[in-house]
């Protein structure tokens, strides 16, 4: 299975905790939809001159949602473009409601699985830091749980690679624009 070439027309926001691929998916189909891509943590990291660690140890989880909000609002996501918002943006409604129009495709993935991504790729969390890992993303997952469950879409990145859950998103995007033009086109022809 390949990529759709053509992508959406909107803006496509993925979600999910962390360690669910949503930056290396966003990077695979911004490439593939040629459309830009726009890792909301990469832009507080350069707007903030600091490591979301460093934001995390000098203004706290709460300094950082701010910036996440400002983050939010600075970009203009409008059009086709692929954005990869922190694990937490979905569970703020003045996030969430930033971008009306937006496809939200939630990066469905286990605590446990999560947690052996980012323990293999040795990524620091500042949410993880002294703790059990798996534990505190299923705490994480119990809480933004509702939040998650408002996305447009759901594509489960168990046992698969970054490629193989880029296609899947694509193909359920895909599935959906077709539709969308197949009900315009029935509507279309019953007026004549």
């Amino acid at each position: 299975m390949t990529l759709p070439e053509r992508g959406p027309g909107s803006p496509v926001v993925l979600v999910g905790l962390m360690g669910s691929g949503k930056s290396t998916v966003g990077r695979l189909l911004s490439e593939r939809w040629r459309v830009p891509f726009v890792d909301l943590d990469a832009e507080i990291e350069r707007t903030a001159g600091l490591s979301i660690a460093e934001i995390f140890e000098l203004e706290g989880e709460s300094g950082f949602r701010a910036r996440e909000a400002e983050a939010t609002r600075a970009v203009v996501a409008s059009g086709p473009m692929v954005i990869a918002a922190g694990g937490g943006w979905m569970a703020s409604p003045e996030t969430r409601g930033a971008w009306p129009d937006a496809i939200r495709v939630w990066l469905r993935v286990s605590p446990r699985e999560a947690a052996r991504r980012l323990a293999m790729h040795e990524v620091q969390r500042p949410l993880l830091a002294n703790e059990l890992p798996e534990k505190v993303l299923q705490e994480l997952l119990d809480r933004r749980l509702p939040a998650y469950r408002l996305s447009t879409y759901t594509v489960d990145t168990s046992n698969r690679t970054a490629a193989r859950v880029a296609e899947a998103v694509a193909a359920v995007i895909d599935r959906a624009g077709a539709e969308v033009a197949d009900s315009r086109t029935d509507s279309e022809l019953n007026m004549e």
